[in-house]
């Protein structure tokens, strides 16, 4: 796919991304992986019972006593870059002590192409953002499990040779950047019918763009959830999933400026429901509110499982107020 000079500058050599809620970089961090959590509205915090725990809530690893693996694609929003692609996987598996785990994320726009004021090729190349993350729950008690990942991320936006073609000599600014952080979070299942996650997320320095030393600000992110098993049985099962999550950059300056009303109005809030039929069908259906951010709408997923291996699928293209296509393909295995 081709972005031209005006693109190239604003959304790749410029990436901070500024909205209500926040002012931050690395914002792939943020995008929900996993096409069940999607299906659900993006409420997974409080489930977290699968390799997908080490993105939503590490602690939910502490409960799972299976080794579960996790991959996902999505050709993501279409609508915005037709090449722009997105892959996840993850790895959970038991240990004397508790749950040892991870993931990998990828996220590509594809083929840049750089062209100078006068329209001629000056080279091109393909961005990208990665992150690699190692997690750890452990119960603590019956009912009561904690979790921590640590994280490294790296994004690549330009080679610097294109960047001074473009802007000169003189310009000091980075093509790439790299930082660290974790995550800490909680899972309490008092009793067989609530469960209640909580999870603080990207906690580290700033993203820094190595050859000028520009940084932004990591996503820090909190999320909270509760889950209502509505009923279970051997075969059949009802869940029901509620899930505010908040990104914390900027939130002392919201509350001075704008006060509480605006900072419960910029959380983001999913709404969803799974039911699990002969523990082979799955249906699922959701809602996601993030008005300031314009995503607002449905969700829909299924999925089916075989002897622990399953296929699901999760679509939220209706939350976008641009036309779009939106797939999730994820494919997991315990054992």
């Amino acid at each position: 796919m081709k972005k031209y000079l005006l693109i190239l500058i604003v959304l790749f050599l410029f990436p901070r991304v500024k909205v209500e809620a926040s002012e931050a970089g690395a914002i792939f961090l943020i995008i929900y992986p996993g096409a069940r959590p999607n299906g659900m509205g993006a409420t997974f915090t409080s489930v977290a019972d699968d390799a997908l725990a080490t993105y939503y809530n590490d602690a939910g690893l502490g409960f799972q006593e299976n080794t579960s693996i996790s991959l996902m694609h999505a050709n993501w929003l279409p609508g915005l870059y037709e090449d722009m692609y997105y892959e996840f996987l993850s790895y959970a598996h038991p240990i004397s002590s508790g749950v040892v785990g991870g993931h990998i994320i990828y996220l590509t726009t594809g083929e840049t192409v750089g062209v100078d004021e006068k329209g001629t090729k000056i080279g091109e190349w393909t961005t990208w953002d990665a992150s690699v993350k190692i997690s750890y729950g452990t119960k603590i008690s019956k009912s009561l499990a904690l979790g921590v990942g640590a994280k490294w991320i790296y994004s690549f936006l330009a080679p610097y040779d294109i960047i001074r073609k473009i802007l000169g000599d003189s310009y000091r600014f980075g093509g790439k950047g790299n930082s660290w952080a974790f995550d800490v979070s909680s899972l309490y299942i008092p009793n067989e019918l609530i469960q209640l996650g909580l999870s603080l997320q990207n906690i580290g320095p700033d993203i820094s763009y190595l050859e000028s030393g520009i940084s932004d600000p990591l996503p820090w992110t909190l999320r909270f959830g509760v889950t209502w098993h509505v009923f279970s049985s051997e075969t059949n099962k009802l869940t029901i999933s509620g899930e505010l999550t908040k990104i914390v950059v900027g939130i002392k300056d919201d509350l001075k400026e704008k006060e509480f009303n605006y900072i419960y109005h910029d959380t983001w809030k999913g709404l969803g429901v799974e039911y699990v039929m002969a523990k082979m069908f799955s249906v699922r259906g959701g809602y996601f509110w993030d008005v300031v951010g314009s995503r607002v709408g449905p969700t829909f997923g299924g999925g089916i499982n075989l002897k622990g291996l399953r296929f699901d699928i999760g679509i939220d293209a209706p939350l976008y107020d641009f036309e779009t296509e939106n797939y999730r393909f994820s494919l997991s295995y315990s054992f």
